[in-house]
């Protein structure tokens, strides 16, 4: 995945994400549904939410039915393998059931001596409720600044929680991608405009909207990812990776999340490109995955199975 971004602050959401994921056409990848890691395909009892990579076991993006909520994107640097992938901090995170403050969850979700790829990790989970009984989250960012780094971890700042965006670059380093730009400032005037009772459709229609912008100049290499929101497949080779199978890179899927107050969560995984009998073809906009579910950040079905 390689853009995302997110709204702490809504009158009337908890949480809102709205995310692309660009990769390989090609590379094995399991549809979003319930499941817990396991090998089977998924089950409507899974505890998490969330598509699955085939090839390393892990996912980018996830939720689980306590509200915990993980989002990865890779720092754009040349390819090294290393022990431990990615994607497992995206699982181990969602599956734990720690009820430490966030800011202690490292030490859950990572191997003291795991080095990993290049990443930036979005952590959000939802305290104890308030008087009230409305859904917040805490939210933090996780980072080890590139490949084999120390990692770090730093929470939102007030100006991220109303309205925060993330790609591939580094934390830090001031230098906001061209397509971060563009589409947090889209998504900053849609929150400040967005009217009063607004439908989950109308939202849901603006934010896929928001996710299909393409700069004016297409892509052609991998440095002009940065610059354009929907990525348009194009062949693309890395260094380091074996040149086999379709070459063709672009964004595969545009995912959304909107999780109210009262607990109402909405998840909607939308194919946009995709490989049909080895052809690069755009998919149908109802070529998606809907689910709607309740958070209970109380009721961790685990956690009770362990206490009986």
């Amino acid at each position: 995945m390689c853009i995302a971004l997110w709204a702490l602050d809504h009158q009337d959401y908890a949480l809102i994400i709205c995310s692309n994921r660009d990769e390989f056409l090609d590379r094995p990848t399991l549809d979003a549904n319930f499941h817990n890691f396991e090998s089977n395909a998924g089950s409507a009892e899974g505890y998490i939410l969330s598509g699955r990579d085939v090839k390393a076991g892990g996912t980018w993006f996830g939720v689980n039915r306590a509200g915990r909520v993980a989002i990865l994107t890779n720092i754009t640097e040349s390819i090294k393998a290393y022990d431990f992938s990615r994607g497992y901090l995206v699982s181990s995170f969602l599956l734990s059931d720690s009820s430490k403050p966030l800011e202690d969850e490292l030490v859950n979700i990572v191997h003291p001596d795991a080095k990993f790829a290049g990443f930036n990790l979005l952590l959000f989970a939802p305290p104890s409720p308030r008087p009230d009984g409305l859904l917040h989250f805490d939210s933090l960012l996780v980072t080890n600044h590139g490949a084999g780094g120390i990692l770090t971890a730093r929470p939102l700042s007030a100006k991220e929680q109303f309205c925060g965006g993330v790609s591939n670059a580094i934390d830090g380093t001031n230098d906001e991608w061209p397509k971060v730009h563009h589409a947090r400032q889209a998504f900053e005037t849609l929150l400040k405009t967005l009217p009063p009772g607004t439908s989950e459709a109308e939202l849901t229609d603006s934010l896929f909207e928001l996710l299909s912008w393409q700069s004016p100049e297409p892509v052609t290499e991998r440095a002009q990812l940065r610059n354009t929101v929907h990525v348009a497949p194009f062949p693309l080779t890395l260094e380091g990776l074996p040149n086999v199978g379709c070459d063709a890179y672009g964004t595969r899927l545009s995912t959304i999340l909107l999780i109210k107050k009262n607990g109402d969560a909405l998840f909607i995984e939308r194919d946009i490109w995709k490989l049909v009998n080895g052809k690069v073809v755009r998919a149908d906009p109802q070529s998606q995955r809907v689910f709607r579910f309740q958070v209970k950040p109380q009721d961790d079905p685990r956690t009770q199975q362990k206490n009986d």
